[in-house]
């Protein structure tokens, strides 16, 4: 600190402090040096010298029978029970789903958050040791309501599933706090920068969309109230499908006669015979009303098959970089992709060629290059130059969209030569076929992956739910993974040029000042359009 008595203020020493400090404050005012273009580099997978020889593992991967797919006994037209192996932990893993591939669940956002209160409130107030594991999953398609308790509180687990979908389920729970949480996330994502997916999905579905109708609805948030949500509730159930998953008993002697009688799976069934007569009995959706949801649901269906279905509505033939202006952002949040055509039959897109309709196209393009440390991506914008924590792909293979996309966020300084990084990887695949070690580390990681799903209860019930609401079954996840096994090169390299020959869908949120000179150096190709968030 730099301190003056007040006689010496027109002395020559105060005057070349004043001007020290200008010009320390001058200093901060750093001009930026934008990165240079390079040409993509990819990995190699060479043997490591020295490296100890592993034991390899080779999972039986059978087409017909998985040991991980549960006995579907179906009980009436819409309930369907689905008895998983036993768990290792002897728990009972109870899980009441509900789908509906047909159309999306209409403000699941709204109900999500009231399920979530409500479960706050279950925690305080209900007697049972298992209360505390009850879990909500909420997706456009499919809701989750699941605990997992031991055998003797079967029963009450199964009564608080089945109170989650009455219409008094939500009378206890602080309506008001949740408008507020409702709010809250909004804001929230507003400030972290989490709404450049709300305008992805805008972008790349259009605003019409079902999926973009059927969220953020800001009037029902700011009226909501406990009749209006346990008529939205409601509304869910026309035309959709009840399923219940339960564990399998575990084959042992117990001394207990009391117990053995809930450790079989007669038990078990009867339980769920009995939900389904609750489910049907309660619910308040009339005739007319399923009526009219499945007519809702035939009408969308069509729509989506009309749009979805044709490849030739899908290619962007436009070079736009859409760019959500955020002034003062300190780095720029890049989403690169392609809406996807789906296929009429699901049946005749296995047995077809690998185009952009093929579901697997989707997931192989997105972990090729997206699949992290030994995606070509991440290998070469981060480990080889330093442009990004990180960069990603995922595929979103839903029942009324696909879409592939390709995500990461880089410095200001970075955004030309990470934007024109990320679409210079995607020409090259197009343009050279891969190399076989590089092959087979995509085979590996995708059998791996797989491998993984199946051996945790967790996530091959939601791999589990995912077939269900695709309407796919579990051979078929087992036969696409034979397709991966007999996959070639060149028929790799076929599927990215029948999705990578045409332009994609870039979306930008950053400083536009700072970040449009050198998006226009280093693209000069594209134009570029502000969007409002």
């Amino acid at each position: 600190m730099i301190c003056f008595n007040k006689h010496s203020i027109n002395s020559p020493r105060y005057l070349f402090s004043i001007l020290l400090l200008l010009s320390l404050l001058g200093c901060q005012q750093t001009k930026l040096v934008f990165t240079d273009e390079q040409a993509p580099v990819t990995p190699t997978f060479n043997r490591i010298e020295g490296a100890p020889k592993l034991l390899r593992v080779q999972p039986e991967l059978n087409s017909t029978t998985e040991s991980w797919a549960p006995e579907v006994h179906p009980l009436t037209a819409n309930f369907t029970l689905h008895l998983f192996p036993p768990s290792p932990s002897e728990l009972n893993y109870v899980e009441l789903v509900l789908i509906n591939s047909d159309q999306p669940f209409n403000n699941i956002d709204i109900l999500n958050t009231a399920l979530n209160e409500r479960v706050i409130w279950l925690a305080s107030q209900h007697p049972i040791s298992c209360i505390e594991s009850l879990r909500i999953r909420a997706g456009m398609h499919s809701i989750s309501i699941k605990m997992a308790c031991p055998a003797e509180e079967i029963a009450q687990s199964l009564s608080i599933l089945n109170d989650s979908w009455q219409d008094s389920a939500f009378d206890k729970i602080d309506i008001d706090n949740v408008r507020r949480k409702l709010k809250l996330n909004k804001h929230i994502n507003a400030y972290s920068g989490a709404e450049i997916d709300k305008v992805w999905a805008d972008s790349i579905l259009g605003d019409k969309h079902p999926y973009n109708q059927a969220l953020h609805n800001l009037v029902l948030q700011d009226e909501l109230s406990l009749s209006k949500l346990s008529e939205l509730q409601q509304e869910m159930r026309a035309g959709a499908n009840w399923h219940l998953f339960m564990s399998l008993p575990a084959n042992h002697r117990v001394s207990n006669l009391a117990q053995s009688n809930i450790l079989t799976q007669e038990y078990l069934i009867e339980e769920a015979e009995r939900l389904a007569e609750r489910l049907t009995r309660s619910s308040a959706v009339t005739a007319k009303e399923g009526r009219e949801g499945t007519e809702e649901a035939a009408a969308l269906v069509k729509v989506a098959q009309e749009t979805d279905t044709a490849a030739e509505s899908f290619i962007n033939t436009d070079k736009i970089i859409y760019l959500i202006d955020a002034p003062g952002a300190v780095q720029t949040q890049v989403r690169v992709g392609y809406r996807l055509p789906l296929s009429a039959s699901y049946t005749d897109t296995m047995k077809n060629d690998f185009s952009s309709s093929h579901p697997l196209s989707c997931q192989l393009l997105a972990d090729w290059l997206g699949r992290s440390f030994s995606g070509r991506l991440y290998y070469d914008l981060r480990e080889k130059r330093g442009l990004t924590y990180g960069i990603y792909g995922r595929c979103f293979d839903n029942p009324l969209s696909r879409t592939l996309k390709y995500y990461g966020s880089t410095q200001l300084q970075h955004t030309g030569a990470f934007v024109a990084g990320i679409l210079a990887h995607l020409q090259l695949t197009t343009e050279q076929e891969v190399a076989s070690a590089e092959l087979m580390a995509l085979k590996t990681f995708e059998k791996s992956k797989y491998t993984l799903t199946m051996q945790s209860q967790y996530s091959s019930k939601i791999q589990y739910i995912k077939q269900l609401t695709l309407k796919r079954s579990s051979e078929d996840l087992a036969n696409i993974q034979i397709q991966i096994k007999e996959l070639t090169g060149k028929e790799l390299m076929q599927m990215s040029q029948s999705i990578f020959d045409s332009p994609p869908y870039i979306l930008l949120r950053g400083d536009a000042d700072k970040i449009s000179g050198d998006l226009k150096d280093k693209l000069p190709d594209w134009h570029i359009e502000k969007i409002e968030p």
